[in-house]
C-alpha cells in the first residue's frame, strides 16, 4: 500500500510538470481511439439492425400468422379475426391476400406487334388500405404519387423495382416496366381475367420484399382472382408498445388459432441469411475493435516509454535515495491510467450526447438500410474497460524496462 501511495504521489507530480500540450495531445489520441472502437463496430451492427427495424416497421410488424404447412390460405379466417379482436395486447392487424399476376404497360402506344410487350410477372398483394396503414408504415414509403384513399377503386401501388428507372441496378436480371408514372394506366392479368388499373403510387423501400411487391385493395383483389371464400394468405399483427411478442404468441397458440395457422414472432420469421449477416458484422466489429485496442496500447506504450526514457536519470536518483522499483512503476501506470480514463470518459460523453443523437436524426443512407449507431450501454462500457486495462499494461511495461536497469548507469546517463 505504501508503494502505491508513493507511486500515486510521483505520478501526479510528473503529470503536473508535463507539457500541457503533450497531455492534451495524448488525451485526444485516446478519445479518437475510443471513438474508433465504438463508432465503427456500432455502424457495422447498425446496418443489419436498420434493415431489421425497417422490415418490422414497413413489412411484417411484430407477429406473422401464416397458413399451416401444405396449405395456401388460412382456413376459418373470419374466426381468426374474432379471436384477434379479443386480445387487448394487439394494437392492430392487417389481413393480406397474395397471388401471382402479370402487369402490362404501354400497350396503348404499342404499334409494332413484332416488339415484345412491356409486361412483367409480380406478386400481387390485396390489402385493406386502412388496416394496412394502421399496422405498418406503408404510407411513409410512398415516394411518388399517394396512398389509397378509403373506399376508392381502380388503383394499384407498385414497388419501385417494377419500374425501369429504379431497377437499373439489376440490369436484365429482372424485367421492369418502362416509363410508368403515377396516373398511368396498366393492365393487370390474373388467370384469364384482365382489368385496367391506374397507378396510384410507387413504393420506395430499402426492403426488397416490399419493393418487389404490388398492392391493390382487397375487394378488387378478390374480384380479380375470384376469391369468394374470404380466407386470407397472411395476417400481420402490430402489438401495443411494451408488449412482449413471445408472450402474446404463446397466448395466441393457446386458442383455436393453432388449429388453422402457424404463428411466428418477427424474429422467428427472419430468414437465416439475415441472421448470418448479423453475426458476420458482429465478428467484423470485434476484429476492428481488437485492432483499435492494439493501436491504442502501442501508442500509450510509446508515449510512456519516451517519457520514462527521458526521465531515466531521475529514475536512477529515485532508486538511489531508496524509492522502490514498484513505486516508480506504479507512478507510470497511474499516468497511463489517468490519461486513458479521462480520454474514455470524454469519448463516452461525445458518444452519448452527440454521436448517437446525431445518427438517430441523420441516419446514413446505405444501399442496404438507413444506418444509425447500434450500441448498448454494455458495449460502450466493455470497450472502455478493455481500453483502460490494455493501456495500464502498456504503461507498466516501459516503466518496468527502465527501472530494471543498473542504478549507477541510470544516474550517470550511461547505456
Amino acid at each position: 500500500m505504501l508503494n502505491l501511495r508513493i507511486g500515486l504521489f510521483l505520478g501526479l507530480r510528473q503529470m503536473q510538470h508535463t507539457n500541457p500540450w503533450t497531455t492534451i495531445l495524448i488525451i485526444i489520441v485516446i478519445v479518437f481511439t475510443f471513438l474508433n472502437l465504438v463508432v465503427v463496430s456500432g455502424i457495422l451492427s447498425g446496418i443489419v439492425d436498420g434493415a431489421m427495424k425497417a422490415t418490422r416497421s414497413e413489412g411484417l410488424a411484430d407477429i406473422i400468422i401464416n397458413p399451416l404447412a401444405g396449405e395456401s390460405a388460412i382456413k376459418e379466417s373470419a374466426r381468426i379475426f374474432g379471436i384477434l379482436d379479443t386480445f387487448s395486447e394487439i394494437q392492430s392487424y392487417s389481413p393480406r391476400y397474395t397471388n401471382l399476376a402479370t402487369i402490362e404497360a404501354n400497350y396503348k402506344e404499342r404499334r409494332d406487334l413484332s416488339i415484345d410487350p412491356d409486361i412483367i410477372s409480380i406478386t400481387m398483394t390485396g390489402i385493406n388500405p386502412v388496416k394496412e396503414a394502421e399496422t405498418v408504415a406503408i404510407e411513409s414509403i410512398i415516394s411518388e404519387g399517394e396512398y389509397f384513399k378509403e373506399g376508392e377503386s381502380g388503383y394499384i401501388i407498385l414497388g419501385k423495382y417494377a419500374i425501369d428507372r429504379y431497377a437499373v441496378e439489376f440490369g436484365s436480371v429482372f424485367p421492369s416496366l418502362e416509363n410508368v408514372y403515377p396516373g398511368d394506366t396498366v393492365r393487370v392479368t390474373a388467370g384469364d381475367r384482365s382489368e385496367e388499373f391506374v397507378v396510384k403510387g410507387i413504393i420506395d423501400s430499402k426492403i426488397d420484399l416490399i419493393s418487389f411487391s404490388m398492392f391493390m385493395p382487397e375487394k378488387e383483389f378478390r374480384r380479380l382472382f375470384g376469391r369468394d371464400d374470404h380466407n386470407v394468405n397472411q395476417i400481420i399483427v402490430r402489438l401495443k408498445p411494451g408488449e412482449d411478442e413471445d408472450v402474446v404468441k404463446k397466448a395466441l397458440q393457446m386458442t383455436d388459432i393453432r388449429l388453422f395457422t402457424r404463428v411466428e414472432t418477427f424474429t422467428e420469421s427472419l430468414p437465416k441469411y439475415i441472421l448470418d449477416v448479423s453475426k458476420t458484422f458482429d465478428v467484423l466489429g470485434l476484429f476492428v475493435g481488437v485492432i483499435g485496442i492494439i493501436v491504442a496500447s502501442i501508442t500509450i506504450f510509446i508515449i510512456i516509454f519516451i517519457n520514462a526514457l527521458s526521465r531515466r536519470r531521475q529514475i536512477g536518483i529515485l532508486k538511489a535515495i531508496g524509492m522502490s522499483k514498484e513505486s516508480i512503476e506504479y507512478a507510470y501506470v497511474i499516468q497511463a491510467g489517468t490519461y486513458t480514463i479521462i480520454g474514455a470518459a470524454l469519448g463516452l460523453f461525445l458518444t452519448y450526447f452527440f454521436l448517437i443523437p446525431y445518427f438517430i436524426e441523420n441516419p446514413i443512407d446505405f444501399p442496404y438500410s438507413y444506418v444509425s449507431l447500434s450500441l448498448t450501454d454494455t458495449d460502450l462500457f466493455l470497450r472502455a474497460g478493455a481500453l483502460i486495462c490494455v493501456t495500464l499494461i502498456a504503461g507498466f511495461v516501459p516503466a518496468w524496462l527502465i527501472t530494471r536497469q543498473n542504478t549507477l548507469n541510470a544516474v550517470l546517463g550511461r547505456k
